[in-house]
């Protein structure tokens, strides 16, 4: 069944079913439009796992109703130990299929890209969407963000002597199994340094392909508005590192 009666925009090179999970909180101008979005844009039998943070601007009651509408949408509800990297490990225990794939609720992550990311060769573990591969960009209008993220990731890869150079993109797909042996760890967007490193280090095949990540559509930034905020995720952000370095150096 076709939610809201789309047109699917996948081919059949990408007929891989894959689980879509969604971190949200108070998204409720993006999550409708963008989970028709998704849907249009992989194979019939994927799905898309919202996990909502307690939402109070009503997203959760959103999506509960675009899940009696089309059985491809699921949401879990957290209401105790909120936070995205906790989300995304909900999303990832109750992923139905073998890949996982998972972006930002508010458009930043474009799902143009999906089928890209998904038409990947399966001998990749891990596809990550790189701003900072040929071809890619940060399409973010504050300087100061771009700024910040571009020298985290140089100084990252540098210091940590890493080939991936996006290593604060969490836009990824993933074969499922490999979370067992590496489970996502960190606070907030530290989880994918994290992984990623550790996943290279572990030997895991780890393609970038090149993206533009752009603003939110509709609503407030979490960490934008609040410069205190976006600069202590940025020292927890050089904490990870820190960390890593006595990891990769055993």
């Amino acid at each position: 069944m076709l939610l809201f009666g789309g047109k699917y925009l996948y081919n059949s090179r990408i007929m891989k079913a894959v689980s879509i999970i969604l971190p949200t909180y108070n998204e409720r101008d993006n999550i409708e439009e963008l989970i028709r979005d998704i849907l249009n844009r992989v194979s019939p039998s994927s799905e898309v796992v919202v996990v909502d943070d307690d939402s109070p601007d009503g997203t959760g009651q959103i999506v509960q109703r675009l899940s009696l509408q089309d059985p491809r949408v699921h949401l879990i509800r957290r209401k105790e130990r909120r936070g995205l990297t906790l989300s995304l490990r909900s999303g990832i225990e109750a992923a139905r299929h073998r890949t996982v794939i998972w972006m930002d609720a508010d458009f930043a992550h474009p799902p143009a890209l999906l089928p890209e990311l998904i038409g990947q060769p399966e001998d990749f573990d891990i596809v990550v969407a790189s701003r900072y591969v040929p071809g890619g960009s940060d399409g973010r209008s504050s300087f100061l963000r771009r700024g910040i993220s571009r020298a985290l990731n140089r100084v990252g890869r540098r210091y940590l002597r890493s080939a991936v150079r996006d290593l604060t993109s969490g836009y990824l797909r993933v074969k499922k199994d490999i979370f067992r042996e590496l489970p996502l760890r960190g606070e907030y967007g530290d989880y994918c340094i994290d992984f990623l490193i550790r996943a290279e280090k572990m030997g895991y095949q780890i393609k970038e392909i090149p993206f533009s990540n752009a603003d939110r559509r509709e609503g407030q930034s979490k960490t934008a508005s609040n410069p205190l905020i976006f600069s202590g995720y940025a020292l927890l952000y050089i904490r990870t590192l820190m960390k890593l370095k006595k990891y990769r150096s055993k």
